[in-house]
């Protein structure tokens, strides 16, 4: 994590920032929070992460304070202040005034943006296991990035016990979800097939851009609801996030996938580095 980290409207040492212990984000883990990349000392998707932010914090009740220009002239003050050229980005909103433990001194939210100076990562396999842990479709907060998550923290700790790095989430009724810190997509025949919104995913931005980017070079991409059955009939499976990227899965379960014979995942990731490199020459 980097030395300086925008706190409300101004900038502020990350050893020295506070906030108050009466805030609702810290006595019930109220906020939500999102993380985009850093290419050549822009922001990449901000516009998508913001319009997220937005949406996440009306379902949340948490306000979004900052306009996007507010906001895009924070980003750009960290990153001066922090010398950011490559790296992460990530915005916290926590909820301010909650709840019976409170003073009169809170704000009605609390922002923080913080950096962190790394390389975006090479893609790598992944390998994935069923996790007992499942989530609710019809929870009014299901697809909202939050900063209480409990359930995929657990069902990824979970996961990394039974000596796997990632696993895959379902609902209620059996559908698949998503992975514990991401989405997940798979190849059956001709088709690239992901999880709807409605199973209670988030919508991630790495998501989106790869149901774009399928369309655009006529790969049949299909949202739904689908069974953990599919994932056993699946040719190809792998997940995406901003932190990660895309990274293909070499086993699920007993199920080994041969990386060398992935010709959409290869083509998704050639073609996702692309509209990286798109931004970084527009930067």
């Amino acid at each position: 994590m980097d030395r300086w980290v925008f706190h409300n409207q101004q900038l502020e040492e990350a050893t020295t920032a506070k906030v108050a212990a009466t805030l609702a984000g810290v006595q019930y883990g109220w906020g939500i929070f999102t993380m985009m990349r850093v290419y050549a000392g822009k922001p990449f998707a901000f516009a998508e992460h913001y319009a997220r932010l937005l949406k996440h914090g009306e379902k949340a009740r948490v306000p979004v304070l900052m306009e996007p220009a507010q906001m895009q002239a924070a980003l750009n003050q960290l990153l001066q202040a922090n010398a950011l050229m490559n790296g992460r980005i990530r915005i916290t909103i926590l909820k301010g005034i909650a709840g019976s433990w409170r003073t009169q001194q809170e704000n009605e939210a609390e922002i923080f943006i913080f950096t962190s100076a790394d390389a975006a990562p090479a893609p790598r396999s992944f390998t994935l296991t069923i996790s007992p842990y499942r989530l609710l479709s019809s929870n009014p907060l299901a697809g909202v990035k939050r900063t209480a998550m409990l359930e995929n923290l657990l069902a990824y700790d979970e996961a990394r016990s039974r000596q796997f790095e990632e696993a895959v989430m379902l609902n209620e009724r059996g559908e698949i979800v998503s992975a514990t810190a991401g989405n997940i997509f798979w190849v059956e025949g001709n088709e690239l097939i992901t999880p709807s919104l409605g199973t209670g995913c988030i919508a991630g931005i790495t998501r989106h851009q790869v149901i774009e980017i399928a369309r655009r070079i006529n790969i049949h991409a299909v949202e739904g609801s689908f069974p953990l059955q599919r994932l056993l009939d699946a040719q190809e499976i792998f997940l995406t996030s901003t932190a990660r990227g895309i990274n293909p899965v070499k086993q699920y379960d007993f199920k080994a996938f041969d990386e060398r014979i992935a010709p959409v995942t290869r083509n998704i990731q050639h073609q996702f580095k692309k509209l990286v490199a798109d931004a970084k020459m527009m930067a």
